[in-house]
């Protein structure tokens, strides 16, 4: 099957942030709503299902299969078009390229970013008024204030750290998708490792834009107290998202593929 070598994906990603970079601020609002509402969606599918297996899984079993199950949401982004924050670190190497500004990296990663922000609240709402959290017992409605709460009360390195891991990963598997041309090819790598990130435990900003909204909604509707500060989960990790994502992966790959030097480039086994 034809794919792309590492060297051919860099250049990819920097036509890519090119094109991020000059969208007009409709599309970037409209395909960033969608963004954050499919990240959102499989949250909410991934948690009640685990939420819903109850104790007798193990915790290992229920992160494994919370973790194939989020999938869909980044499934949705890659294969139906829309403007990832977190995905969108990866234009970092049309900055130091040079075919992109700064200005035009830090308008892209506010407008899709604030975007998100509101496609994952709106899904947030819509789920907490269906009310299919209050099965009965309602393991699943204090399994998702629990979770918001335990997020709210992350410190600022662990979240920091925790979202450079989930970026690190999302990116990853983001900067393998352009490998394939294929539906298939685009779909494995990438569903691969955002499966990892959640299995493991990491901390997504998007993801936690649905995550905490939903749980203090619910922790309000059954206790009648205030939700607590999303704040400071929400900078440390964004913060972490985007070292993951912009130094680990399009800093790194730029550093082996695209800095302008005299030595010959590395070319991958297999493809000279």
């Amino acid at each position: 099957m034809a794919y792309k070598a590492p060297a051919e994906i860099a250049k990819t990603v920097v036509d890519s942030s090119v094109t991020k970079a000059n969208a007009d601020f409709v599309t970037l609002v409209a395909l960033g709503f969608l963004a954050g509402s499919f990240i959102a969606i499989a949250g909410a599918t991934s948690h009640t299902v685990s939420l819903a297996l109850g104790p007798w899984a193990g915790p290992g079993i229920i992160r494994f299969i919370s973790g194939l199950i989020f999938t869909v949401g980044i499934t949705m982004v890659i294969i139906g078009g829309a403007e990832l924050f977190t995905g969108n670190s990866l234009m970092v190497a049309g900055l130091l390229e040079g075919r992109i500004t700064i200005v035009q990296l830090l308008r892209n990663w506010v407008i899709v970013y604030l975007s998100n922000f509101v496609g994952a609240l709106f899904v947030a709402w819509l789920y907490y008024k269906t009310e299919l959290w209050a099965a009965p017992g309602l393991e699943i409605a204090e399994g998702f204030v629990n979770t918001a709460i335990a997020k709210a009360d992350i410190e600022f390195g662990t979240g920091f750290a925790r979202g450079i891991l989930c970026n690190w990963l999302v990116c990853m598997g983001v900067w393998m998708s352009y490998a394939a041309d294929d539906v298939t090819g685009r779909v494995i790598p990438t569903a691969m490792a955002v499966a990892a990130f959640v299995m493991c435990g990491a901390e997504h900003s998007v993801a936690n834009m649905f995550y905490m909204p939903v749980g203090f909604m619910i922790r309000a509707r059954i206790s009648g107290l205030p939700a607590l500060s999303m704040l400071p989960n929400l900078v440390s990790v964004t913060l972490g998202n985007v070292v993951g994502g912009g130094l680990l992966v399009a800093t790194v790959y730029w550093v082996a593929y695209l800095r302008k030097s005299s030595s010959p480039k590395y070319v991958s086994p297999g493809r000279n």
